[in-house]
């Protein structure tokens, strides 16, 4: 892809833009999402955090569009890490290492910048599309830089993953309608997946947090940044549900950080205790 950074960009915003003038689902979501996890903002600043997000996801449309098919070296120059070491670290033990984050929209780059950094690229745990032909094509995009993309259901070859000390990407903050828990989600019951809690357990792998955001620099230029936690320790404990809430809690903590930059898009409540769908039964 030849077109420059700041153009995709400025494409996205456009996109994004366009998401928030025409009616249309997503949006719908969106707005009750923000309602629900929001409840002490005024109408007004849910307003403007819906179409702050909207335009945000139409930047990571196009962001996701460029990590496929971008320039690696355009990718990295704008990408800056702090605490990359934690994951070699965990590498250096040969152990492979789990690193989880939420849906932000600019994961799918900064992913790329990761594994073109790190001296052993990770491997990615996915939820495979529907659409066979389009999936077929953001598989082979990934993995000029994952290597290796494993569905999500997939438990048998994340532990081959492991065992053979790379590191897995795992995002475990979507509904799931399978082996999960009611767990709050800002204050909010939400289908969440215990298949980590369990794999993290059993295999002993350090789960390493990371979480990347866009900002500014001072020139106004768009600069990614990467923070790499520290490794979890909260799965070595046998209380599932509060291990799960901890993590839970991890995400808001950093969503809040930037909020516009989650995917409110998606149906994270889908599964309710009073009914699939009960929250969003009326859009």
């Amino acid at each position: 892809m030849k077109m420059p950074l700041p153009f995709i960009l400025a494409l996205g915003y456009f996109v994004g833009w366009l998401f928030w003038l025409i009616p249309n689902k997503r949006k719908k979501i969106a707005h009750r999402n923000i309602e629900l996890c929001f409840p002490d903002l005024s109408f007004k600043d849910r307003k403007k955090l819906l179409k702050q997000n909207l335009i945000s996801n139409g930047k990571g449309l196009l962001e996701t569009i460029y990590a496929y098919w971008g320039k690696t070296e355009k990718i990295t120059e704008r990408v800056e890490f702090s605490g990359l070491d934690v994951i070699e670290k965990a590498l250096s033990e040969e152990n492979g290492c789990l690193l989880i984050s939420c849906h932000l929209h600019p994961m799918e780059l900064v992913i790329r910048a990761i594994n073109n950094t790190l001296s052993k690229p990770g491997h990615m745990l996915a939820r495979q599309h529907n659409n066979k032909i389009f999936e077929e094509h953001v598989d082979i995009a990934r993995r000029t830089h994952c290597k290796k993309t494993i569905d999500k259901k997939d438990m048998k070859n994340v532990l081959k993953s492991l065992k053979n000390n790379y590191p897995v990407y795992f995002f475990p903050d979507q509904n799931f309608s399978y082996q999960f828990e009611y767990i709050n989600f800002f204050g909010v019951p939400a289908a969440t997946v215990t298949g980590l809690a369990r794999l993290a357990k059993s295999t002993n792998v350090p789960v390493i947090p990371w979480f990347g955001f866009r900002r500014k620099d001072s020139n106004g230029k768009t600069i990614y940044h990467v923070d790499v936690l520290p490794p979890l320790g909260i799965f070595q404990g046998d209380d599932i549900k509060e291990n799960l809430l901890k993590l839970n809690q991890l995400f808001e903590q950093q969503i809040k950080k930037h909020p516009e930059h989650y995917l409110w898009v998606h149906r994270r409540f889908k599964n309710h205790p009073k009914g699939r769908n009960y929250l969003y039964k009326n859009l």
